[in-house]
């Protein structure tokens, strides 16, 4: 697995040392790596509409609260599984706060990577 973030190699290699020590990623401010992958900035509605909103409040009954904000904030995340060279699957977020149901992503890369 390797992550991309827009945060500088410090912070990004901070927060995956925490949370996933053998997590390998790139540190793309330039968002290089974004563009190649079609990735853009989100609307007004993608960024603070009400899903976002909701997602938020989910979040914080969690326990979970924001960070602090890394790179290009309004940037839209993107999940993808590559195996050389070629997209196999793809996780368009509708929304900042959207996120994959991770029972099919498991599903995609079984299906893909057992080929």
């Amino acid at each position: 697995m390797l992550f991309f973030h827009l945060a500088p190699v410090k912070d990004g290699k901070e927060i995956l040392d925490h949370y996933w020590p053998e997590a390998r990623a790139v540190s793309d401010p330039e968002k290089q790596f974004y563009r190649a992958f079609g990735l853009h900035q989100g609307s007004l509605n993608q960024l603070l509409g009400p899903r976002v909103v909701w997602a938020a409040a989910k979040s914080a009954l969690k326990g979970n609260t924001p960070g602090k904000a890394q790179g290009d904030v309004r940037t839209m995340p993107g999940m993808f599984l590559v195996r050389d060279g070629e997209i196999l699957w793809q996780h368009d977020f509708s929304y900042s706060g959207d996120h994959p149901d991770m029972k099919a992503v498991a599903a995609a890369a079984t299906h893909f990577l057992d080929r």
